[in-house]
């Protein structure tokens, strides 16, 4: 199966889609029927064997749809089918969208990458075991800031939107008079610059440095600088300001009483009710629910979007920081985003400024992010070099939809 075959032009979309996601040409472009029959076959089956309630996922060129479909339920107590309408919360991949804002800032000269962060807050933050070192804004992005997430991070998941400010909540996590201060939990013993830790609370903290730079709140910057021009009318960062979209129920799957993950900052969260997170309360097993939920660090993994609305983000990756004429980021500030170093010797994998390569497909190398929260899976994975990404959302966590992104894109470079 050559590639010409496989991308053929139609005049239909796909007769297995449900919807399809927005594409800026009037032609529709599909999967030839065997491969996308492939796929749909492999993704109904993983979805029963991962406990996924529903699921959509779209193949895209840097200027079409190539391919989308979306399975099995929003809602289970209403039988909604998933569509690539509905509105969810992304997780991680969140941070890509607070690091394109940070790098706007960076353009105008109103944020440098390797500027202590203690240039632009009223307040200190330094690593106590290492208080003369700086973190820089840089280290924030590659995740080697020795900042860490502690124990009530995982503890402050609430339903509905918070209910401090992103800087109060921050101030209280990282000063030394702060009520969330912990100098055991909240940073690590190596050096800032000296090795990679995944971390959460430092997005919170390069989003809340755009809101002191600009003296916006993030999500009125976001909505101005990102979400408007792009056309991504499903997006926001608050649980009420997408009240009036169609929206998918969170679900964790729950086992032998255990919910299945995820934990931060060494606590497993279970589900997130209006008491919280369960921590490591037994449960009931099956499919259990989550409230909408959010948090103080919003700017870490808590947007909300549409299938149809993140593929737009996508494609604007795709290309040179632009999308249908609307240009979000320099070219040469695109591209500093996806030069990566090696988080650990000898492997294959890339650190960029928040974007990560964990390999090739095909022998061209993938850059992407990935999201999991309660109820939630999701993955972005672009091969940038052909123009092409795959986009999935779930409503489940632990679900591992990189898989079913990295086996779209490897029927998508079949042969060619």
């Amino acid at each position: 199966m050559n590639r010409r075959y496989f991308l053929k032009q139609t005049s239909a979309m796909a007769a297995l889609a449900v919807s399809g996601c927005s594409s800026p040409v009037d032609s529709a472009v599909k999967l030839e029927r065997a491969a996308a029959e492939r796929l749909g076959d492999f993704i109904n089956k993983e979805m029963l064997a991962r406990h996924i309630p529903g699921l959509s996922v779209c193949l895209i060129s840097r200027s079409e749809l190539l391919w989308q479909q979306s399975f099995g339920f929003a809602d289970l107590d209403t039988q909604t089918p998933t569509t690539a309408d509905h509105v969810q919360n992304i997780a991680s991949i969140s941070k890509t969208f607070t690091t394109a804002a940070a790098m706007q800032q960076v353009e105008v000269g109103a944020l440098d990458l390797d500027a202590d962060v203690n240039d632009y807050l009223p307040y200190s933050i330094r690593n106590p075991n290492h208080p003369d070192l700086p973190i820089t804004v840089r280290m924030l992005m590659h995740h080697t800031s020795s900042l860490t997430d502690g124990a009530v991070y995982g503890a402050y998941y609430r339903c509905g939107d918070p209910d401090m400010s992103l800087g109060e909540w921050l101030e209280a996590y990282f000063s030394e008079q702060g009520q969330f201060y912990n100098r055991d939990e909240n940073f690590l013993a190596s050096r800032p610059g000296e090795s990679y830790s995944y971390c959460n609370t430092s997005f919170g903290l390069l989003g809340h440095l755009v809101e002191v730079v600009t003296g916006q709140r993030l999500p009125d910057y976001s909505k101005q600088n990102l979400f408007d021009p792009l056309g991504m009318s499903s997006t926001a960062w608050m649980v009420a300001d997408v009240a009036d979209k169609p929206t998918t129920t969170p679900y964790t799957w729950v086992e032998n009483e255990r919910a299945r993950g995820p934990s931060w900052g060494g606590i497993p969260l279970g589900v997130i009710t209006s008491g919280g997170p369960t921590l490591e309360k037994p449960l009931k097993n099956g499919y259990s629910a989550n409230c909408l939920y959010n948090h103080p660090n919003y700017p870490d993994g808590f947007l909300r979007t549409s299938l149809n609305d993140l593929s737009k983000w996508a494609r604007l990756w795709l290309g040179d920081g632009s999308l249908a004429g609307k240009r979000i980021l320099k070219p040469e500030t695109t591209l500093q985003m996806f030069v990566g170093h090696s988080p650990e010797k000898g492997s294959d994998e890339l650190q960029g400024l928040t974007w990560y390569s964990g390999g090739t497909i095909g022998g061209r190398r993938t850059w992407g992010h990935t999201g999991s929260d309660p109820g939630v899976s999701t993955a972005m994975l672009l091969i940038r070099e052909l123009g092409l990404a795959a986009v999935v959302m779930t409503n489940t966590n632990g679900a591992r939809p990189i898989d079913f992104a990295e086996e779209i894109l490897r029927e998508a470079v079949t042969e060619i």
